[in-house]
């Protein structure tokens, strides 16, 4: 009969820990291996579950990072609360170091080697699903664009730099740009630019930009984002417009549906620009991720009774710009 093991001390549960760490403190290595340990990554232990989020996973891994190591690429967009795609909200850790020194490899864990400029990262306090704080060695704000940019698509890439502009605009892009210096021939830097030459500030969710990047495609002139416009209800700042035309576009998504206070505030927006005199448009989830053909239809005949002069049709996309 196979006897209970032994519990751990208090001092050693829920803790995160290298093995190396976890038998310094006294832990039996054959204790080690008993099933309420888990092991998320070689060499590491945790002793309060398994890791349940993003910082948790990271968390581990920091306790057998190379010195030189910091997390890259989509984790530390992650790490940062930057937008991605559905098909990037898991997978393998992203982790670069120093030339020379020897790329972190292993279940879990992808290793990438690469000089940038100092600081490529700096410490961050990131809450685990515990809320505790644990330190990271996160890239910044420009290393992670750089980094990323080659495993987005070019309208992902655009939606990560519109957020990482509302959260500080100017310091952000002389990030980047100090990136690109260093780096403009290297992997990414040319999506990089391009992505810049898109991104607008003020952009307040992923799916606003795909949105705006989907009404250009389909050959519209570029739209002004958040611009202030007066209304019996005060300053208001629709998600996109033309001012020269007075029409504006604003995003719904599914909280603006469910939520009976958003859905009564978006009403209320709604016909404060129309009694200011605008023409507002309502765009939906499925408007981006769908099919555009709706959307993109009822701005150009907006824009064209506004006294836009194009004449020519307006491109329909086969397929959403972007996924979820």
């Amino acid at each position: 009969m196979t006897r209970p093991a032994r519990p751990l001390p208090d001092h050693l549960r829920d803790e995160t820990m290298s093995t190396a760490e976890a038998l310094a403190r006294g832990v039996a290595a054959d204790r080690l291996r008993r099933a309420d340990v888990v092991h998320p990554f070689h060499g590491v232990v945790m002793t309060g579950g398994r890791p349940r989020s993003i910082a948790d996973r990271a968390w581990a891994f920091a306790q057998v990072m190379p010195a030189s190591g910091w997390f890259s690429h989509t984790t530390s967009a992650r790490l940062l609360g930057l937008p991605l795609p559905r098909s990037h909200e898991k997978g393998p850790l992203h982790v670069t170091v120093n030339r020379g020194t020897r790329a972190p490899r292993g279940a879990g864990v992808v290793g990438h080697q690469r000089e940038l400029p100092p600081p490529s990262w700096s410490t961050l306090l990131v809450p685990t699903s515990t809320r505790e704080l644990v330190p990271l060695r996160v890239a910044t704000p420009g290393a992670a664009a750089l980094t990323t940019a080659s495993l987005l698509s070019l309208p992902d890439l655009v939606a990560l730099l519109d957020a990482l502009r509302l959260v500080d605009d100017s310091t952000a892009l002389r990030d980047i740009d100090r990136m690109l210096d260093h780096s403009a021939r290297r992997a990414g830097a040319a999506a990089l630019r391009r992505a810049l030459a898109l991104s607008e500030p003020g952009v307040r969710s992923r799916a606003e930009t795909h949105l705006r990047l989907t009404l250009a495609a389909a050959g519209l002139p570029r739209a002004h984002v958040a611009p202030a416009v007066a209304t019996p209800l005060g300053e208001l700042h629709p998600d996109l417009a033309w001012p020269e035309f007075r029409v504006l576009v604003e995003y719904e998504g599914d909280h603006h549906r469910t939520d009976a206070r958003q859905f009564a505030s978006d009403l209320a927006r709604f016909d404060a620009f129309a009694d200011a005199g605008w023409y507002p448009v309502r765009a939906t989830r499925d408007d981006v991720y769908s099919s555009s053909h709706r959307v993109v239809s009822t701005v150009a005949r907006r824009l064209r009774g506004a006294g836009w002069p194009s004449r020519r049709p307006v491109r329909h996309l086969p397929t959403p710009i972007a996924t979820p």
